[in-house]
């Protein structure tokens, strides 16, 4: 009924109008009836009457359909207010040219700068100043290739001095000619994270020297007994004969072959240090042991922007192997492989078989290596890094040696090095992986 009152009370006083009309018409001043002319204005009144009363319902309806929007946007708006103002992290919008337009409260929270004083102001000028052109230039190749989302991690100063590192993650929107218009993101506060990931580099720095300064004390002292053990053995000899023909020094000889045998227990204890641990064979999986060792490195690819990639396809990946050795052999290629990335990329790991072995390739996109450097590989000693002691690649060339292995290496300087490391499949059901 409400829903045409409007034409209802047209059409009424329509009909009273037109009744009063034809009464004082025809009935007082007695004008002749013509229904040829009376009957379509008629018509025609009604029908101006019902369009006016339907297009009052309509717009009436209209008007109560906007005041619910309305009131709709309105929870809405607050809604959307509420959530950005209690979010732990920051959002943001800037315009073409990097300003912010928009703030919310963990802004401050973040940086102790206020959204007012922030508002209007460059992204750029609260970026750390040593990292400050390279951001620049990485978001003006963004700009430039026409992306719209992309991420990066910086460190922001605050406002006491300080600084954190944020991982900002941002959407660039465009006009229809191209121009940039603006952006929108987020920027999370990733500071406990990058402490604990620089905190897991510096022990597994400290781990690997350690290790390798072990070998290190490993190689000289087998070497140290082996070259002091052979002249023992010959001055032993000799003072036995002396011995039997000096019986009347008996007890010197005594206390003589009782240093002598001290020392060779002493240079025995030094070959147990040195001597390498017993390889035991077994049949395990290849794929396996190399997703552990992916898994535990992770951390240090994150730590250096660097995407892992897997493609591990080889349809028999089944070997006979010591599983810890192996490990140590992926762990410090991969590793190195992730070290020689300083500006991050894409680190490849593949698996194929070719005949009866299966070749695992570690493809790095990092800074390569001369071909004399290429030469020098796997001597003790020799390094391309800092802080390294150029006897990882030897002691993975060792266990490779001892499983049957081969490793060929190409490296081409500024474009990255490929290490593929050759191993024979095993023979064994696979009922007897591990």
């Amino acid at each position: 009924m409400k829903k045409h009152l409007g034409s209802l009370v047209a059409l009424s006083v329509t009909i009273i109008c037109i009744s009063i009309w034809n009464y004082i018409f025809y009935y007082i001043e007695n004008n002749p009836v013509n229904l040829m002319w009376d009957i379509p204005y008629t018509l025609l009144i009604f029908s101006a009457a019902w369009w006016l009363g339907t297009y009052y319902d309509r717009s009436k309806v209209l008007i109560v359909e906007l005041d619910k929007s309305k009131k709709q946007y309105a929870e809405l708006l607050n809604e959307t207010h509420l959530v950005l103002n209690n979010i732990q992290d920051t959002v943001f919008q800037t315009d073409a040219e990097g300003k912010f337009t928009y703030l919310n409260p963990a802004w401050y929270a973040f940086t102790g700068f206020t959204v007012e004083e922030s508002l209007s102001t460059s992204f750029y000028y609260y970026v750390k100043m040593d990292e400050k052109k390279a951001i620049r230039k990485y978001v003006s190749q963004q700009i430039s290739a026409k992306k719209e989302d992309f991420s990066f991690e910086v460190r922001y100063r605050k406002k006491d001095g300080g600084d954190f590192w944020g991982e900002v993650r941002c959407r660039l929107y465009y006009h229809n000619d191209g121009s940039i218009r603006g952006s929108v993101g987020t920027i999370i506060n990733i500071t406990e994270r990058k402490t604990a990931e620089e905190e897991l580099f510096e022990i597994n720095r400290d781990l690997a020297m350690q290790s390798q300064k072990l070998a290190i004390a490993g190689q000289l002292a087998a070497g140290i007994a082996h070259e002091v053990r052979n002249p023992l053995t010959s001055v032993n000899g000799f003072l036995q004969l002396m011995r039997s023909e000096n019986p009347a020094h008996e007890q010197y000889f005594d206390i003589i072959f009782s240093e002598i045998k001290r020392i060779d227990l002493v240079l025995s204890e030094m070959l147990v240090l040195a001597k390498p641990q017993s390889i035991q064979f077994r049949a395990h999986d290849l794929h396996l042991i190399l997703q552990s060792v992916l898994t535990l490195l992770q951390s240090n690819a994150n730590m250096y922007n660097i995407i892992l990639e897997k493609n591990l396809h080889a349809l028999n990946s089944l070997i006979s192997c010591d599983e810890n050795q192996l490990k140590q052999v992926f762990i410090n290629l991969v590793k190195n492989a992730i070290e020689a990335m300083p500006t991050g990329g894409t680190l490849r790991l593949k698996t194929e078989n070719s005949g009866s072995n299966i070749v695992v390739s570690i493809i790095d996109q990092g800074v390569g290596m001369t071909d004399k450097q290429l030469a020098q590989l796997g001597e003790p000693f020799f390094t391309t890094k800092e802080t390294g002691t150029g006897l990882g690649l030897t002691v993975c060339l060792r266990i490779l040696r001892d499983h049957s292995g081969d490793i060929d290496v190409r490296s081409e300087l500024g474009k990255g090095t490929t290490f593929n490391i050759t191993l024979p499949v095993s023979p064994k059901p696979p009922s007897s992986v591990k």
